[in-house]
């Protein structure tokens, strides 16, 4: 039992360590909470996307910013 957990662990482990390299050699701590954030960005636009009321506006509010947005030039 413990070693099958082990094992899955370990899986874990090396998956999110190749997750790393792939953006660029961070550490796994900063690879986890990249995945962490990019699911949580993924949830709220489900939601979001579930109500089409709210979908609409959040689509009129990047429309209007996108409008407003200016180019800095340094």
């Amino acid at each position: 039992m413990y070693a099958d957990q082990y094992a899955h662990q370990r899986a874990n482990r090396d998956e999110l360590a190749r997750i790393a390299t792939e953006l660029g050699g961070i550490t796994l701590d900063e690879a986890l909470r990249i995945l962490l954030f990019r699911e949580q960005t993924r949830a709220d636009f489900a939601h979001l996307m579930a109500d089409p009321a709210d979908w609409a506006d959040y689509l009129r509010e990047g429309e209007t910013l996108a409008e407003v947005d200016i180019e800095v030039t340094g």
